[in-house]
């Protein structure tokens, strides 16, 4: 492929839908973020009609093609993202999630795009399922013929190279944090407080995430209950919707939590709720690579109780934005989160760490930067100076 005549490269950043999720998120930021003097990009979802899509239609230098796969069995993705990328004359192709690596990485090999980055957005996985080996399998196979893979924490680049990915080939960059998504009035988080039957002093404890078992919200709700006990004043804030959402809020009622728990359902704009929590908790027990929502909650100032899973202990490189807690374990996660309530001090601490971490390492700018110059060596190396 020749040069691009106005200089600029065009990118194609592909994922499954554009639901409320980490990895969409970050796509989004990355297309709009892009310095648009020199890209262009096209956004293409496998499925139309998800919430993000309203984040990146109408942004100058950015357009949404979906290629409306029609069931989970529809192979024609593979042919409409390779007409698709040759109609574009791509120079890049990013793929997030699978299966959309998949189609991307397999219509831009058909399609001779130059540059196909994979990546790699989790730290660890248990137990997948049969359709996803299958995927993983193939898209193992499909990243021999991608020039980079990204991961987003170093616990991603471990689990990339125990794929058998050469390690020359991978990359790791940290999301970033939109400003924006992280600014809340007090009298907005206020009133998020007082939603919850809370005022001022009382402990507002939360965790912002779908409603999926990798999350393991069985463990938060157990430690809520203990937190409960000891502090009857407690409320507990779960932000975020999903297939467990029924059987959640039962186990709630089971646990003794009646209304000191309350299950706010999906939200585009997090922050209210973030920053109206004393204690910001996630609880995962699986696909943690660099969680927005701890980010968003480090950037609020808020201080975090994290189990020690993927990349999440890499937030804790150079400094103390919270506790680590192990996985599974509702009363080590119960004791942190004690721990934190109890001491004014430490909490303090803990939540000025956290901005400054924040500040230093997982800006947006960091990120669209690393991005721009990878996208600029990758194309140097396949065309020349």
């Amino acid at each position: 492929m020749s040069a691009p005549a106005d200089g600029r490269l065009h990118v194609v950043l592909a994922v499954n839908d554009l639901r409320v999720g980490g990895a969409e998120r970050q796509l989004v930021e990355l297309a709009r973020g892009l310095d648009k003097a020199r890209y262009r990009v096209t956004v293409v979802t496998l499925y139309p009609g998800q919430p993000l899509e309203r984040e990146v239609v109408g942004v100058p230098g950015v357009e949404l093609v979906s290629l409306r796969r029609r069931h989970r069995f529809d192979p024609s993705p593979v042919w409409r993202m390779a007409r698709l990328l040759r109609q574009l004359r791509a120079h890049i192709v990013q793929p997030f999630l699978t299966p959309a690596t998949f189609f991307a990485l397999t219509g831009a090999l058909l399609a001779g795009t130059p540059v196909r980055v994979a990546t790699e957005r989790c730290g660890l996985r248990l137990r997948p399922g049969l359709g996803s080996h299958i995927y993983r399998f193939l898209e193992d196979r499909l990243t021999r013929w991608a020039q980079a893979v990204v991961a987003n924490s170093e616990a991603g680049r471990r689990y990339v190279l125990s794929r058998g990915i050469p390690a020359a080939k991978v990359r790791v960059v940290y999301n970033g944090v939109d400003p924006r998504r992280a600014c809340c009035s007090p009298a907005e988080a206020l009133a998020v407080r007082r939603s919850l039957g809370a005022d001022e002093t009382t402990p507002v404890v939360g965790m912002v995430a779908s409603l999926t078992p990798a999350k393991d919200y069985p463990t938060f709700l157990r430690a809520a209950a203990s937190v409960s006990r000891e502090l009857p004043s407690a409320r507990f804030l779960i932000v975020g919707d999903g297939p467990l959402r029924a059987e959640l809020e039962a186990m709630a009622l089971r646990l003794g939590l009646g209304g000191r728990v309350v299950f706010t359902g999906l939200q585009l704009r997090v922050a209210p709720f973030i920053a109206a929590m004393d204690v910001a908790v996630l609880s995962s027990r699986d696909h943690e690579g660099c969680s927005n929502f701890l980010l968003e909650a480090m950037a609020l100032g808020r201080p975090i109780v994290a189990t020690e899973v993927g990349g999440n202990p890499e937030l804790f490189r150079d400094g103390q934005p919270g506790l680590l807690v192990p996985p599974r374990s509702p009363g080590a996660l119960a004791g942190a989160v004690l721990s934190l309530l109890d001491d004014d001090e430490l909490r303090g601490r803990c939540a000025a760490d956290a901005q400054a971490i924040c500040r230093r390492r997982f800006s947006l700018e960091a990120m669209v930067a690393a991005y721009d110059a990878l996208y600029r060596e990758l194309w140097r190396q396949r065309r020349g100076p």
